[in-house]
Parts: structure tokens; C-alpha cells; sequence
């Protein structure tokens, strides 16, 4: 983090009279260091206040917190209403410094991914940089807005979401020049009930755009076509299906683990593209970012070349080879389109046997039952010979794929089973939502 006066990170936050120099923002006392500034989370199971005083110990000249600390000196903490807010608000204080294009992506699928591509396309022509991980909130967003220099001439920034409200704030932090919304879908139903809502949640990232932005939309999405904005974005679709988008994807061809298409430009012609990933939800999150980096002033057909140059982040249908079998880590998030899309990639790889090893799907409200079992269906329907799943909601993911199915509550048996069934040539994905831990469930599979 470039050095910053505390009170220019504090500006609209707190009024301080102990001026310091910043060089660290951090939420784990473990990792203070001089000139660093503690937020003290209060989370479910840890409340950061009861570690600020080990913060300031290790070299934390202020503390943010929600509640006075007594063992901290009165003029090296503030009291906030919202740490999460005073979070978002010194992650704007911080952007305002430097003259960045952000980009934003959300959505409720494909999010990372899409990021990922566009950081692909971008980034050999300018000094660009994105989030990693799950930083995608009101932490992580501003986490990476301290990583940027006066080098860096554009951001890929993907924002995430709970609630109403959530991306608007992270959208007025970042002021983006251009956002990505790569579809609206059911994952936040628990919480928003209709997808009428998680669709105005997803169009708050255009809160903190300029009236000229670049709005990237999905023309196969069944509700973003129909929107219709007061402001006079540039606003541009793309698709696969649907003929009247801007930008589409046609003549798909997979090769391998790699896929061959041609992207058809309502204002740049054809151009051939290659990405080294499968599946037609993968070739939507391309086009996606081609559409957006082209309408930023780069070179079509250059920028079709650099999405080739794609790397996978994290457990996101990586593929990786181990005794003779092919696992597709796809451990990040789980919902029903991306479950289907997962099997689809399982059936696209294979040479062989076709494993899926499903868990549960989150915050699906009341369709889960229903919603379940359709990914069992689609199972079966595509042929998938063995599904296992983990978790009491995947109960209902083994009902809909009827006979054969096996069930676990428990990782460790699962693992073990898995391991006995395995043989080389077969192909197994792991897909479910993250809080079921299947990246722990794949270490304890290679380490039998």
C-alpha cells in the first residue's frame, strides 16, 4: 500500500487528531505491522476487538471499531457506526488517488470467470490489475484498491453481494468506467426473494458509473434484455442464442480441453477466437469481456488473441490429472446453472467413466427441495454413470438422479469411497457451494 496520511484514509469517517502515516490496512492482528491500521471486525465467531490491542503490540498506530476498547489509548482508535461502511469509504478515499479505469463485473454466475477474461484481454495492452480469491466485498474490494500504484492504468474489479444495497456501495467506491452483468439468476433468492430484486441489486454496479459508461449485458439472460436505463449508457449485449445481440458466439467448436469460435461483431465483423476452457457458459464470459475491453478502444481482433491467454482462478473447473484420472476442482460456488454447466463440462472431457461429486447449493430459499432435484435430473439425463453427493440439501440432488445415487454426510467416508471406486480413464467433477468445503473434501481424496 502506497504510504497515506490517516486522515486522508479516514476522510468522511472519523475525525483524528494522532496523524499518522499509513502503509497497511489489515483485519488479522497477526499480520499488523508498522504504520498499520486495525479494523476490528466483530464476526460470528471472533470479535476482532478482543485482538486490537495485540494489533497495536505488533505495530498498528490506529484501531477502527465499533466499540471503544479500554485497552486501547482514546487517540489511536475511532468508533464507527459500520466498520464494513468505514471500509468501503477508505477503499474510496484510496481509489480517488490514482487515475485508474475500473472495470466491475457482477452477476449471479460466472462472475470470477468473466473477471478473469477480462483481465486476459486487457492486460497486454496496459498495466492492469483485479482481485483475487473471494475478494469481491466490502473487505476485499478495497483490500485490492491498496495494491494499486500510479503504474497501473486499469482495475477488473468483480463485486459481490448479499443484499440490496451492497453493490451500490462498492460501485460508488470504485466509479467504473464499464461493468459486466453476466445474468440474473436464482442464488440469492433465500435472501431477496425474487429475482425482480436480485436483478436491481445487480444493476446498482451502474450507481458509481459515468452517464457514458459501458454496460455489458448478457442477451440470453431472460430478464436483462428488458431493461430499459434513464442514463445514456453505451450499452452493449452478448450471446450465443439470441440473434439480436451486439456481440455473439457461433460456430463453436470444442478441441480437447480447449474451444474454437467465431465472435461475430455487429460493429467489428467476424473474428476467430480460441479459449483454453470448455463449455458455452465459458464461451459467454469471453465474449463478455471482449465486448467490454473493444468498447473501451483496444483492437478486436487483438483482443480476441489475448483471451486465449485465460488461467483459471482457483477451484474453478481446474483440471488436473493424478493416476490416470481427470478431476475438475469446481469447489468455489454452487448454484443450479453453474451445477448443469459443470456437468456439462464433466461430459464434454470425458474419454471415460463420468463421476459427479455434488453438495449442497445455498440461499435458495424455498424452491431448494425443487431446485435440488433438478440438478439430479439433468444428471441423469446427461448420462453422468456415478453421482455421489454430500450434505443434507444434496439429498435431494441423489433423489432426482434416482437409482444408483449414494449419499454422505460425512467427508472423510466419502473420500474413502471415492478412492475405491476410482480407476484410470475416469473423469470426476467436484461442484458445490463453497461453505460445504470441497476443496478439503479433494485434499482428503489425494492424500488416501
Amino acid at each position: 500500500m502506497d504510504a497515506i496520511k490517516l486522515s486522508e484514509l479516514l476522510q468522511g469517517i472519523a475525525a483524528v487528531k494522532n496523524e499518522q502515516i499509513i502503509t497497511q490496512v489489515t483485519t488479522d492482528s497477526r499480520d499488523a505491522g508498522e504504520n498499520s491500521l486495525f479494523l476490528a471486525i466483530r464476526g460470528e465467531r471472533v470479535n476482532g476487538e478482543d485482538y486490537a490491542a495485540g494489533a497495536v503490540s505488533r505495530g498498528a498506530v490506529f484501531v477502527l471499531t465499533e466499540n471503544f476498547i479500554p485497552d486501547i489509548p482514546q487517540d489511536m482508535q475511532a468508533v464507527v457506526p459500520d466498520i464494513l461502511d468505514a471500509s468501503i469509504q477508505m477503499g474510496a478515499n484510496v481509489r480517488a488517488k490514482y487515475d485508474i479505469k475500473i472495470v466491475g463485473v457482477t452477476g449471479s454466475v460466472g462472475k470470477t470467470t468473466t473477471k478473469d477474461f477480462v483481465y486476459a484481454a486487457l492486460s497486454p495492452f496496459a498495466k492492469t490489475v483485479k482481485n483475487t480469491g473471494n475478494q469481491n466485498n466490502e473487505l476485499g474490494m478495497p483490500n485490492t484498491i491498496y495494491k494499486f500504484t500510479h503504474r497501473d492504468r486499469y482495475a477488473v474489479l468483480e463485486m459481490g453481494m448479499q443484499s440490496l444495497g451492497d453493490i451500490h456501495k462498492l460501485s460508488l467506491a470504485a466509479k467504473p468506467v464499464g461493468a459486466i452483468i453476466t445474468g440474473i439468476g436464482i442464488s440469492h433468492l433465500e435472501r431477496l426473494k425474487t429475482r425482480e430484486n436480485i436483478l436491481k441489486a445487480k444493476l446498482e454496479i451502474c450507481d458509481g458509473m459515468p452517464d457514458d459508461g459501458i454496460l455489458v449485458l448478457n442477451g440470453d439472460d431472460d430478464y436483462l434484455p428488458g431493461v430499459h436505463f434513464d442514463k445514456p449508457y453505451r450499452t452493449v449485449y452478448f450471446s450465443i442464442e439470441n440473434p439480436d445481440a451486439d456481440v455473439r458466439a457461433a460456430d463453436i467448436v470444442q478441441n480437447g480441453r480447449a474451444t474454437d469460435f467465431i465472435i461475430k461483431d455487429k460493429e467489428y465483423g467476424d473474428i476467430p477466437c480460441h479459449i483454453p476452457t470448455v463449455g458455452n457458459h465459458n464461451v459467454l464470459d469471453a465474449i463478455s469481456a471482449y465486448a467490454l475491453v473493444t468498447r473501451l478502444g483496444f483492437s478486436p481482433r487483438k483482443t480476441a488473441e489475448n483471451l486465449a491467454g485465460y488461467t483459471v482462478s482457483g477451484m474453478r473447473q481446474n483440471m488436473v490429472e493424478k493416476n490416470g484420472v481427470l478431476f475438475i476442482e469446481d469447489c468455489y460456488n454452487a448454484a443450479p446453472d453453474s451445477m448443469k454447466a459443470s456437468i456439462d463440462t464433466l461430459k464434454s472431457v470425458a474419454g471415460g467413466r463420468t463421476i459427479a461429486v455434488l453438495g449442497d447449493m445455498l440461499e435458495l430459499g424455498d424452491g431448494s427441495r425443487r431446485l435440488h432435484r433438478q440438478v439430479g435430473e439433468y444428471a441423469r439425463e446427461k448420462g453422468v454413470d456415478i453421482l455421489i453427493t454430500c450434505g443434507e440439501r444434496a439429498k435431494d440432488i441423489a433423489a432426482g438422479f434416482g437409482s444408483g445415487a449414494v449419499c454422505f454426510d460425512d467427508q472423510r467416508r466419502l473420500a474413502a469411497h471415492v478412492k475405491e471406486i476410482l480407476r484410470p480413464g475416469d473423469t470426476i467433477v467436484f461442484k458445490a457451494s463453497f461453505m460445504m468445503r470441497f476443496d478439503m473434501l479433494l485434499q482428503k481424496i489425494y492424500e488416501i
